[in-house]
């Protein structure tokens, strides 16, 4: 039993590696993003990926078939080594000193909101470190915000929080992945502010924002109408991991 939760738990893992990739195109763009200048040089080594949201409509004995948040269809494929896993509901309340998170934002690097947060396991903490490209997040492409754009990632430390009232959004897109130090559950808006190596940012987090967990899950688990955050590595056979909202939870990310 306890080999079968390790397992999982480093499943979990490497559905969040998909996470720090520096150089990625979604399921309706081919060309890579170009890292940003603080980009850690490991990430930016990394092979490009294919991030693919939507909705499972059919299940395969090697293949997945989706239907992105465009309306188009895109094949994500699975092999032995595809890792999976839950995304569950959480909220600000259950962020504790210590943890290290990951939140998709809007706006230019110095007025930066955030449109999603992930609680990441223990397991995934230091993955990633810096700030480089991402796409557009899971949350906005399924409200109808459109697939096509560019955005950050930043891996780091939240080393504080605030409570925030104001702030302006812009179209840009982001991701900031970072260790809570300060406290949580703060009324209105919460400003945290998060470190990494070479660098430093501040993002707001408005009321509303989806927050979510990872929990290990198996192949299982899969089925048609689960809506999907899949990462497809180009030089891979199968997708290096698929994680799918539980109780029809839509992966922000």
């Amino acid at each position: 039993m306890l080999t079968k939760k390790l397992m999982l738990l480093s499943g979990v893992v490497a559905v969040l590696a998909g996470c720090g990739q520096t150089t990625s195109t979604d399921s309706n763009t081919t060309t890579a993003n170009i890292a940003m200048g603080n980009t850690s040089a490991t990430a930016s080594a990394t092979p490009a990926v294919n991030r693919v949201r939507g909705v499972i409509t059919a299940i395969g004995a090697d293949a997945l078939t989706v239907q992105t948040y465009d309306g188009k269809s895109a094949a994500v494929p699975l092999d032995a080594n595809t890792k999976f896993a839950w995304v569950v509901k959480s909220d600000l309340s259950t962020l504790k000193d210590g943890d290290f998170i990951g939140t998709a934002t809007t706006g230019p690097d110095d007025a930066l909101r955030a449109v999603e947060l992930v609680i990441f396991p223990e397991a995934m903490r230091g993955t990633g470190e810096g700030h480089y490209p991402w796409d557009v997040p899971g949350a906005v492409a399924a409200a109808g915000g459109g697939t096509n754009g560019s955005s950050a990632m930043t891996n780091g430390t939240v080393d504080g929080q605030s409570a925030m009232t104001n702030g302006t959004v812009a179209q840009q897109s982001g991701m900031t992945n970072g260790t809570v130090t300060g406290g949580a559950g703060k009324p209105g808006e919460t400003k945290l502010s998060i470190s990494y190596k070479g660098g430093k940012a501040q993002v707001v987090v408005p009321v509303g924002t989806p927050i979510v967990r990872f929990e290990p899950a198996e192949r299982t688990v899969l089925a048609k109408g689960q809506k999907l955050f899949a990462i497809i590595s180009a030089d891979a056979k199968g997708a290096r991991s698929v994680a799918v909202g539980k109780d029809g939870l839509t992966p922000p990310m």
